[in-house]
């Protein structure tokens, strides 16, 4: 007969079951510790880097007081304000800007800035001033003052700052706490004072809005040492210890983002841009100056991070691993006058954002960001239908007559379709159009046109090489 089963007591299975526990619970946390996929795989292949504390910059950091020192502003005890930054060729619209903005009832000082005299003309100036019925414009020469402070080594490294970079130099310059940077060419349909107010605005002291969705290899989305994108690039290789700070998680905002995605070479559209800064964490600024000054130049970022100013903003507090957020809606578009006819599912007019409200029953249409309706000068190489020669009166005439009617419905979405047969970038593909319910839209947009005009009777423009002023004939 064969032997009977030997029955275990219950402790030697209660130190069995232990023993069993103590191999597979660590195995367990060692996946659960793993599930954020993105941020361990960069900590253990770069473990180096990350760890290694990084050497001391060899480039000054940004200091408030150093950009602020020899300039006294003309509104020192305002803490809210609007700055824009204009060249000459932008002259006339910011003209019609501020002209607009009082007619909508906003009375916040106004401070204008440019790069040496050159970009901004001493006749211009002083037509910017008298714009203004309430006297509240300054206009802020701000090159010299940071060649003075020696914030820029030489006239010449100053002088890339004209026109596209000078925007995060007036914000880290700016004497104002509450900062709405604007672009000259913004066409507004209420007062841009109710974004004040918006909770994401008040939650953060950020309001930032999006860019279309471009699927391009271009800026940070180009293709980086490693495989990755230069985003990814720069989120592990920035040099965090040398401010203080450690490489932040991927957050759910970030890994959702079509940028961190590889799926767009915009993400952000700078043409509104809302900061307060004393709610701020200070390190943001430093990594924002940081970003424009000196990894705009570094071999490996040289390719672009951004085209213009515009990424630098997000870009310094998502490395900051501070606080921000945009409008919970897409970038649309206004209608070509030939949209319509052509696909009337697809528009591929001017960018357009709505009131930045969730879960607003009522899509409102805030500002068009509207180059292309006011423009008061042609680029070379635009096809359209007016000679280069044309009239001012002509000139007007033409561009009232495109004002839009249509506009891409308000989405959460941003979307990019791939087959672009037959469409320029801008264009939003199968994205819809419906007409803009606005009754003050086109009354609006036709005075703007009308005061850019006139105002761009009266500046004088010094085009670069690929401008072509319009009116050559005395309207």
């Amino acid at each position: 007969m064969g032997r009977a089963p030997r029955h275990q007591s219950p402790q030697s299975v209660l130190l069995m079951t232990s023993l069993l526990l103590l191999c597979i619970v660590p195995f367990f946390l060692v996946q659960i510790i793993s599930v954020d996929s993105e941020q361990s795989a960069f900590a253990r292949s770069h473990n180096s880097h990350v760890r290694t504390p990084a050497p001391p910059l060899t480039v000054p950091k940004y200091e408030a007081s150093v950009f602020q020192a020899n300039h006294t502003p003309r509104f020192p005890d305002a803490t809210r304000g609007i700055v824009m930054t204009l060249h000459n060729n932008m002259a006339a619209l910011g003209i019609s800007l501020i002209q607009e903005l009082r007619r909508l009832g906003n009375r916040l000082p106004i401070q204008v800035y440019h790069c040496f005299t050159g970009e901004l003309l001493e006749a211009t100036r002083n037509l910017l001033r008298q714009t203004d019925p309430l006297d509240l414009v300054e206009i802020v020469d701000v090159c010299p003052v940071l060649l003075q402070n020696g914030v820029f080594a030489t006239h010449w490294s100053a002088l890339d700052y004209q026109s596209y970079l000078l925007k995060v130099v007036a914000l880290l310059h700016t004497s104002f706490d509450e900062v709405m940077l604007l672009d000259a060419d913004a066409i507004f349909l209420q007062n841009p004072d109710v974004l004040w107010s918006i909770d994401a605005y008040r939650r953060t002291g950020t309001l930032f809005f999006f860019d279309r969705q471009i699927d391009f290899k271009l800026f940070f989305n180009s293709p980086a040492p490693g495989g990755r994108t230069l985003l990814r690039h720069l989120y592990v290789h920035f040099p965090y210890e040398a401010f203080g700070l450690r490489m932040p998680g991927v957050s759910p905002q970030l890994r959702t983002s079509r940028a961190w995605q590889g799926a767009t070479a915009h993400e952000q559209d700078s043409s509104v841009v809302l900061v307060r800064k004393s709610q701020v964490p200070p390190v943001v600024f430093q990594v924002m100056w940081h970003l424009v000054h000196y990894l705009r130049t570094d071999r490996v970022f040289k390719a672009g991070l951004s085209w213009g100013d515009k990424e630098y903003f997000w870009l310094a507090f998502m490395l900051a691993d501070a606080p921000y957020e945009f409008s919970p809606y897409a970038a649309a578009d206004v209608a070509l006058p030939e949209d319509m006819v052509r696909h009337p599912d697809t528009l591929c007019g001017n960018m357009a954002h709505y009131l930045p409200v969730p879960d607003e029953a009522k899509a409102v249409l805030l500002y068009v960001n509207g180059n292309d309706l006011l423009a008061p000068y042609f680029r070379a190489g635009d096809l359209r239908p007016l000679a280069d020669n044309a009239t001012w009166a002509e000139k007007e005439a033409f561009l009232v007559e495109r004002i839009p009617a249509h506009v891409t419905p308000r989405r959460t979405e941003r979307s990019y379709e791939p087959d672009r047969t037959g469409f320029h970038e801008a264009c939003l593909i199968h994205q819809g159009a419906v007409p803009i319910d606005d009754p003050t839209f086109r009354p609006r947009v036709d005075q703007r046109i009308r005061e850019t005009i006139a105002a761009a009777r009266l500046v004088q423009t010094k085009p670069p090489n690929n401008w072509v002023p319009v009116a050559r004939v005395a309207a």
